[in-house]
């Protein structure tokens, strides 16, 4: 197998190890290459249908109009090399969908803000699921567990990503849209150890204000001290009265700088794993797995700016961290 080259933008690299992580399942169903599979298959070189070539010279003259600023027919040309009649026709479509205006001032054509609309769909959420994607199901492949992704949404995480379709040790059909708590879950008290000591404090005082969620006190000083052991031996376990309790899950940060993004974690029955194996079949995997996103995050950082607007959906009491 070849060696991902390091060259190309973060989105067309991360491309690369998509194919990379998913080519054993490709490789034993070759004829399976549907775009909606549900088993982590998205081999971008294997699609049902060949690509609408129509859209993709759309989409270039849209990204050169961008790029460009003021773009006229003869600048698209030069840096498409399309023909000068597809580049008007192309125009006029996006022109009537709004995406794209004449500007006779300037002698060329102008992107509008409804290109804005393009980007809503990927916000932090979607480009950390991006940059986690490959490695969670290369983990998967190689521990056999079920690797999950959370993220924050008010009071509590949300899984959005979950490789138990390909894991042959999942418990259950999905775990995803569920939202384990922040006092009790792997995931909450990871997030909580390695979060600033500002939005850990903000999170406290929303936990002391709902006397559902029992923070008394003593429990807040007794998870207090329990994050602090967190951050030494740097990935947290949920707790053990937490159903089913025939499994356990172990949970790390995803972060970038100083912010934590989201959770990863893998869940597992207790009686598979023991203890002295712990870090030498989960945690050590798990670390390197983590350490692998971080890098895709911060290539996709410097590749995209402001990826993380939207990405804590915050209640009123919880306000985001990021504006958006």
């Amino acid at each position: 197998m070849e060696a991902i080259q390091p060259h190309g933008t973060a989105a067309e690299r991360l491309a690369a190890e998509h194919s990379l992580a998913e080519s054993v399942a490709t490789t034993r169903s070759p004829e399976r290459c549907r775009t909606n599979s549900r088993r982590g298959l998205s081999d971008p070189t294997r699609r049902s249908y060949p690509p609408v070539e129509s859209v993709r010279r759309a989409l270039e003259i849209l990204r050169t109009v961008n790029r460009l600023r003021i773009a006229s027919v003869t600048d698209i040309y030069a840096a498409t090399h399309l023909p000068k009649p597809t580049i008007i026709r192309m125009l006029e479509t996006l022109m009537a969908d709004g995406y794209v205006a004449r500007d006779n001032m300037f002698g060329g054509y102008r992107v509008t803000c409804r290109v804005h609309e393009l980007t809503k769909g990927f916000g932090g959420i979607s480009m950390v699921i991006e940059a986690s994607r490959a490695p969670a199901i290369e983990l998967t492949r190689r521990i056999k567990w079920p690797i999950g992704i959370g993220v924050l949404d008010g009071e509590a995480l949300s899984i959005q990503f979950w490789t138990g379709a390909i894991s042959p040790c999942a418990h259950t059909n999905t775990v995803l849209g569920l939202r384990p708590t922040m006092q009790t879950s792997a995931m909450g008290r990871a997030y909580l150890a390695y979060c600033p000591e500002e939005e850990r404090e903000r999170m406290f005082a929303v936990l002391r204000a709902n006397p559902e969620h029992g923070f008394t006190a003593q429990r807040e000083a007794e998870f207090r001290r329990l994050l602090a052991r967190l951050r030494v031996v740097g990935f947290a376990i949920r707790d053990p009265r937490t159903e089913p309790r025939q499994m356990t899950t172990v949970a790390m940060p995803l972060m970038f700088d100083e912010t934590v993004l989201a959770a990863i974690s893998v869940s597992f029955f207790r009686s598979a794993v023991p203890l002295q194996k712990l870090s030498e079949q989960v945690t050590a995997p798990l670390a390197e797995t983590r350490h692998k996103i971080e890098e895709n995050i911060s290539l996709l950082m410097r590749d995209v700016r402001g990826p993380l607007d939207g990405l804590h959906r915050g209640s009123p009491e919880l306000p985001s961290l990021m504006p958006g």
